[in-house]
């Protein structure tokens, strides 16, 4: 776990000041259970700020329809298309679309004409991180599910981005935290 530093200790001074009480329940916990009570306003206050990001980032109800394919979202992440994909995978296009269909990739419709595929998922020819269906199924939506694996968040041990854990085997680790993620924007 990282430590905190003094302007995290003011901020956290900060936010202790206007919480409202706290259940006989609640409280009990935080008693008994300081390390997972800290990780648990960790991961609300990442999954708060992920989706506050998502907003700000590419709300585009306001964007006429037309316009909407131009939007630009993600700036900087390697983003493909099905070819490009296929290509790196050294599979056809049809493969693609199943995988994305089982959830072994994950793709969202980006535009009418295509699907977004993130790049950082695919390790090389015929492979992609494992754990992806596992972790789709628990959140649900792709965009969500890829918001998730791209953000630190606070683990047993330390601060990583679940996409790095996947890729390094951790597999368990990531479906455990994936649920929380999840139920914070159903």
């Amino acid at each position: 776990m990282a430590r905190s530093t003094g302007s995290t200790t003011s901020a956290m001074g900060f936010l202790a000041e206007g919480l409202p009480a706290l259940s006989r329940g609640a409280r009990e916990f935080v008693r008994h259970r300081p390390r997972e009570a800290r990780l648990a306003v960790a991961a609300a206050l990442e999954a708060a700020a992920a989706h506050c990001e998502a907003e700000e980032r590419g709300a585009a109800e306001g964007v006429p329809e037309k316009l909407r394919p131009f939007i630009v979202r993600r700036a900087g992440e390697d983003i493909l298309g099905v070819s490009e994909a296929a290509a790196q995978l050294e599979v056809s296009r049809t493969t693609v679309y199943d995988w994305v269909d089982r959830k072994t990739l994950l793709a969202w419709r980006a535009t009418k004409r295509g699907l977004s595929i993130p790049a950082a998922q695919i390790l090389g020819p015929g492979r992609v991180v494992p754990g992806l269906a596992g972790v789709m199924e628990a959140i649900g939506d792709p965009e969500l599910t890829w918001a998730f694996l791209t953000q630190e968040w606070p683990f047993e041990d330390e601060v990583a981005r679940p996409l790095e854990l996947l890729q390094a085997g951790r597999v368990d680790e990531v479906l455990d935290a994936a649920p929380g993620f999840g139920a914070t924007f159903a």
